[in-house]
């Protein structure tokens, strides 16, 4: 699984070409994860963050939330400390 930051307002081309991909992995994890039934997570519920790789928030709270994704792939996921380095946040997701 690839996480990429695509810009949504105004949504770009990549955007508009991997929302409903987004949607469904979305989707899948919620009724996986959460045992959700197939209509509850509806494409409403899918939220969309604003980040700019440049804002001095975002860049000052990146390795805190490095280390609640680490946290939380390990204990959902099983995933090693080893898997869910800051490298891994940036770029892609820890393999479930």
């Amino acid at each position: 699984l690839k996480v990429r930051v695509v810009r949504s307002s105004p949504p770009s081309s990549q955007f508009k070409a991997t929302f409903q991909e987004s949607y469904q992995v979305y989707k899948r994890y919620q009724m996986v994860i959460h045992k959700d039934p197939p209509d509850k997570p509806t494409i409403n519920q899918v939220r969309l963050v604003p980040v700019s790789f440049e804002d001095p928030q975002f860049k000052s709270s990146f390795s805190q939330s490095a280390s609640l994704f680490a946290k939380y792939q390990m204990a959902i996921h099983k995933d090693t400390p080893a898997d869910c380095g800051e490298h891994e946040v940036q770029f892609t997701a820890c393999p479930s």
